[in-house]
């Protein structure tokens, strides 16, 4: 979103405030809503990779993958879906998804870049392509901030398919 105040008027001169919104983001796919034990594993230099049961009525059984790169920041956190009314983002939009949203004119991504100014090659246009993605879960909430997401399939546990994906 970028903020229009008329001709000649800028953002800076009024110091406006873009207020962060989360929109349900459609992946083509669903995964076990009530299940826990969702596998989030990132690297430093890698991707980051969650991989979720299947949803019961998906004819196929294979985790669903869901594979960001370019990544700069993965967290899988608090709280659960009976506390998710006490997430910063609820009242933003997140009480509208039901699985995945894209968290727009993001509060988070805005820190990461503020926080990375201290760099000496500080560059703020490596923040710009950024999306920051919210998956919510039955035990927590996995947000990350990254250049691409994809979705895969793949077999076996969660944790093995997790971990063949993050190394592919």
């Amino acid at each position: 979103m970028r903020c229009s105040l008329g001709p000649g008027m800028t953002c800076e001169a009024w110091s406006c405030a873009v207020v962060e919104q989360v929109r349900p983001l459609d992946l083509g796919v669903e995964w076990e809503p009530n299940a826990p034990d969702a596998v989030l594993i990132t690297r430093d230099l890698g991707p980051a990779v969650l991989a979720l049961r299947a949803h019961f009525d998906d004819t196929d059984s294979r985790c669903v993958v869901l594979e960001w790169r370019g990544v700069r920041s993965a967290r899988m956190d608090p709280p659960n879906d009976e506390a998710i009314s006490g997430h910063r983002l609820y009242a933003k939009g997140l009480s509208q998804v039901l699985w995945a949203g894209r968290v727009y004119d993001s509060e988070l991504i805005r820190g990461l870049e503020q926080q990375n100014r201290v760099h000496p090659h500080h560059n703020p246009a490596s923040f710009a392509n950024l999306n920051h993605d919210v998956v919510r879960l039955k035990e927590c909430v996995v947000e990350v901030v990254a250049k691409q997401l994809t979705v895969r399939r793949l077999a076996g546990s969660r944790l093995d398919a997790a971990f063949l994906a993050a190394h592919t």
